[in-house]
């Protein structure tokens, strides 16, 4: 190809373009919005002089503080982002929080459209209609993604009132340490009552007849004695909440039991021989001096921070095979502005996605069957047994008017755990008023 034949076809190619219409200025787009950047792919494109939506703000009452909860913080941004038209703000009430919920909600005003709220006062809320009943938003493929225990704790006359925060089932914790230094094996998840009491004589120690070390420890509140009444087919209370169940004479079996385990064997410290270890009910086994606990998920995190080995099995067979659960739960509090956006967020909270995050960030166990439990499963070889608990697991019973009732029981047993009156003696103190007390005549 000849040089001239080049000149001649760059002149050609600008007379060209010099004839060509000039193309006009493009105008540079706004950057998305963070609503616009999550939001799923329209369409048809927005035009560019189109206002972004402004995200609707959702309120959260709860008594933690959001600004050190990683699991408070990532339910928001997970949340967020799978609804970009709403914006959750958390409030806290640190202190009195059942109190101060109760009086804002009386008073109408400025609610809050979501709250959390404790398994316990869920009865009390719903009586006096300071919750929204939630059985219209309430499917049965919803239920049937929940363990049995979460709708039993979170129902009251037959509606349910709150979705799961969390829950807590109990296990039995052995203290790897002082089991390899007796060199005494850790039982098999089929152990029993008498397994068990043997066991807690053989771990607890005695110097000039008084106890070093204990095979076991319980605090003597009612949720620390519980399970093992129900093992043995007694109770607290009846399941309308109205009873008292502590004279049925499995009740009384379960109670000599354990007041057995403190006045006979030793093997038990009493409330003022384990407080020289700490106030926290997991310090006499932190401390090396109590070689087994029944806890929960939340117990680890102490175990953990101490740098104490652990090994973990069901509670120990009784009668009958079962633990209790604690849930704590997320309501909708009588006068939110709008309960459709507020049940969005309880919705997602209680979800399996949203149960996912509870499970990853240590704030509980899940409520939903269909969370994935692999990387849990592998953070410790006996975390399975706190899972396969939730199978049997009951909630810890929350009469309309348990807290007087409870108040009652612990002062009047306290005396029992002494040794200084009866099981029957101190059941009978009880029993004067617990009917009165639970029909809420005092």
């Amino acid at each position: 190809m000849s040089k001239r034949f080049l000149i001649c076809l760059a002149l050609l190619s600008m007379v060209l373009a010099g004839c060509a219409q000039p193309a006009p200025t493009a105008t540079p787009k706004p950057a998305p919005t963070a609503a616009q950047a999550q939001a799923p792919a329209q369409p048809t494109a927005v035009p560019p002089t189109a206002t972004p939506a402004k995200r609707t703000k959702v309120t959260v009452m709860s008594w933690w503080d959001i600004t050190t909860s990683p699991s408070l913080q990532q339910l928001k941004a997970a949340f967020e982002a799978k609804n970009p038209d709403l914006e959750l703000e958390f409030q806290q009430i640190a202190k009195g929080y059942a109190d101060k919920m109760l009086t804002m909600i009386a008073g109408g005003g400025d609610l809050p459209d979501v709250m959390m709220l404790a398994m316990d006062k869920v009865p009390m809320f719903a009586d006096r209609g300071a919750i929204l009943n939630l059985d219209k938003y309430i499917t049965p493929e919803y239920k049937n993604d929940l363990y049995p225990v979460v709708l039993q704790a979170l129902s009251y006359k037959g509606s349910v009132y709150a979705v799961a925060r969390d829950v807590s089932s109990r296990v039995m914790f052995f203290n790897k340490a002082m089991f390899d230094k007796a060199n005494v094996p850790i039982p098999d998840a089929n152990w029993t009552w008498n397994d068990f009491r043997a066991l807690a004589q053989k771990m607890t120690k005695v110097e000039n007849g008084q106890p070093v070390q204990w095979g076991f420890y319980f605090p003597k509140y009612n949720d620390g004695f519980y399970h093992w009444l129900r093992q043995n087919n007694g109770g607290l209370v009846s399941a309308d909440g109205t009873k008292s169940e502590l004279s049925k004479p499995e009740t009384l079996e379960a109670l000599h039991f354990l007041q057995d385990l403190i006045i006979k064997d030793k093997s038990v410290p009493t409330e003022t021989q384990a407080k020289q270890f700490g106030d926290d009910e997991s310090a006499p086994f932190i401390a090396g001096k109590v070689a087994m606990l029944a806890g929960s998920l939340s117990s680890t995190t102490a175990f953990n921070n101490a740098k104490v080995e652990y090994a973990i099995r069901p509670l120990p067979k009784g009668k009958r095979e079962m633990n209790t659960a604690f849930v704590n739960a997320w309501a909708i509090p009588k006068g939110a502005k709008n309960p459709d956006l507020s049940w969005r967020v309880l919705q997602f909270f209680s979800s399996k996605d949203g149960q996912q995050i509870v499970l990853n960030t240590g704030m509980g166990l899940p409520a939903s069957k269909g969370v994935d439990t692999s990387a849990f499963l592998k953070q410790h070889p006996d975390n399975h047994y706190l899972i396969e608990a939730m199978d049997t697991a009951e909630p810890f019973p929350c009469p309309l008017y348990g807290v007087d009732f409870f108040n009652l029981v612990q002062k009047e047993f306290d005396l029992m755990w002494l040794g200084q009156r009866t099981p029957e003696e101190a059941v009978a103190a009880v029993e004067k008023t617990a009917n009165d007390i639970l029909a809420g005549k005092k």
